[in-house]
């Protein structure tokens, strides 16, 4: 099922698996089991960021108070919730709103958003023919013709060597966010050929990086996330969620610290 209407409140209301579930449940299953989504200054400016790149005119973010502090902003707050909008400080809005500028400005990224076609933000609902788990995304952007995926990542660095962008992919397991996208979407019978990362950078000059994962990426995050959907589907049979964590750890004298003495 598609709904391209649905709020994001509501989508996060939903308890199908999402790839969120499943970057948790890579560190274990009871850090899954025991996530809470909290709303942060972070998020909310990625969340800003977002709507201001891909659907600037609904007005869903609002440029607020200079401060998070005072009664002015727990007013405009209250406000904004309960008109389903987004509350940045007049400097994050500013950000967010320099960072969309940019992204919009790289030619890649434009013609992918605006493309006629394009399903901005279509919250997508499916049922895993393997595990039976129901699972649901999101996409940022997608587009059927060409089998285009785009995911926009605000970032402290876009650059493309290993030490930059590439590191966050690993360490925040965007690429199992991709596989898991990949994967629902195929479900619904939309093809996905190509998986692309927009990141832009949080300070000036808000640089772009486009970043295409590779067919071997990919196969190795498939496997990586369908494992982590068995074990999802048996922790719930179960009701266990484990660390998996050894009883007692012990911590050895490091190799680079052995090197350092000698």
């Amino acid at each position: 099922m598609i709904d391209p209407r649905m709020s994001n409140h509501a989508y996060h209301e939903r308890d199908e698996i999402s790839s969120s579930d499943v970057k948790a449940a890579s560190k274990s299953l009871a850090h899954w089991k025991g996530a809470v989504r909290s709303e942060t200054p972070a998020l909310a400016l990625g969340t800003g960021f977002h709507e201001l790149t891909l659907e600037p005119d609904e007005g869903r973010v609002i440029r607020g108070p200079e401060t998070r502090r005072g009664k002015a902003w727990s007013e405009a707050k209250e406000e904004a919730e309960a008109q389903g909008k987004v509350l940045l400080t007049q400097g994050d809005y500013d950000i967010c709103n320099a960072m969309a500028e940019s992204a919009l400005r790289h030619p890649r990224v434009a013609s992918i958003v605006r493309h006629p076609s394009a399903m901005i933000e279509h919250s997508i609902f499916v049922t895993c023919p393997e595990t039976g788990l129901g699972l649901r995304c999101r996409p940022d952007c997608y587009v059927k013709e060409g089998g285009l995926l785009l995911d926009l990542k605000s970032t402290l660095d876009a650059g493309p060597s290993e030490r930059e962008f590439q590191k966050h992919i690993w360490s925040y397991n965007y690429d199992l966010q991709m596989a898991f996208y990949r994967y629902v979407l195929a479900i619904e019978k939309l093809p996905v050929t190509h998986c692309i990362f927009a990141a832009v950078e949080k300070s000036p000059p808000y640089a772009v990086g486009v970043h295409v994962l590779s067919n071997g990426v990919l196969d190795y995050a498939h496997q990586r996330m369908m494992n982590i959907l068995r074990r999802i589907k048996k922790a719930q049979d179960e009701q266990s969620y484990p660390t998996d964590w050894p009883e007692v750890n012990i911590i050895e004298l490091p190799e680079w610290l052995k090197a350092k003495e000698q």
